[in-house]
């Protein structure tokens, strides 16, 4: 199994924009989850909100990808991975700002990482995490990418595209209709001056 290598992944998951329909769905999902749960905010249980926004981004992503034939969802016990171009296999998480994820410490879980070991009987993919890292509060997405780890160090990262933004049509100024000077204020004082000069 190889290390993952950062040109390979980004070459995979930039194809058809893999990696910008990744990044919309993992947004989607937040705003679903905020939007059918606003009482959020008093739950005692934090780990329910990150729960949620798994199951969510995990089944935007496979209803979105549903039609492309390049990526596969696959299905193992309690958690699902993707096949990228057969290349590629990456697992959706949620991440601390330092980029690491928590898992219980299943040797599954410890297996991800080493990347001497072939996971799920797929063999020569390069393993990776596409994580959202929350901000403090939990209220909002602060980072959404990619993360290579080796055992307990983050190799390299990047944030993924947001190639779905719309650019905001700026509305031209008016043009003036008449002379500057019209539009120019004047000070009180001299206002003043003139007028008492004509009173006289």
């Amino acid at each position: 199994m190889p290390v993952p290598d950062e040109s390979v992944v980004r070459r995979v998951l930039a194809k058809d924009d893999l990696d910008a329909k990744i990044r919309l769905c993992i947004e989607r999902a937040w705003d679903d989850l905020k939007a059918k749960y606003a009482d959020r905010p008093r739950w005692r249980r934090k780990s329910t909100t990150r729960g949620l926004m798994w199951e969510n981004s995990v089944e935007a992503v496979v209803v979105e990808l549903e039609a492309d034939k390049g990526v596969k969802p696959i299905g193992h016990y309690d958690t699902v991975s993707f096949i990228a171009d057969d290349k590629v296999l990456f697992r959706l998480k949620k991440a601390a700002s330092s980029l690491f994820t928590a898992n219980f410490p299943t040797p599954l879980a410890g297996l991800f990482h080493a990347h001497r070991a072939d996971l799920f009987g797929h063999d020569g993919h390069h393993r990776v995490e596409i994580v959202h890292v929350f901000n403090r509060f939990q209220t909002a997405l602060d980072w959404i990418g990619v993360v290579a780890r080796e055992k307990e160090e983050v190799i390299w990262q990047y944030e993924l595209p947001n190639r779905g933004a719309t650019v905001a049509t700026l509305t031209p100024p008016k043009l003036p209709v008449g002379p500057a000077s019209d539009a120019v204020l004047r000070p009180a004082v001299a206002a003043d001056k003139k007028s008492n000069e004509a009173d006289k």
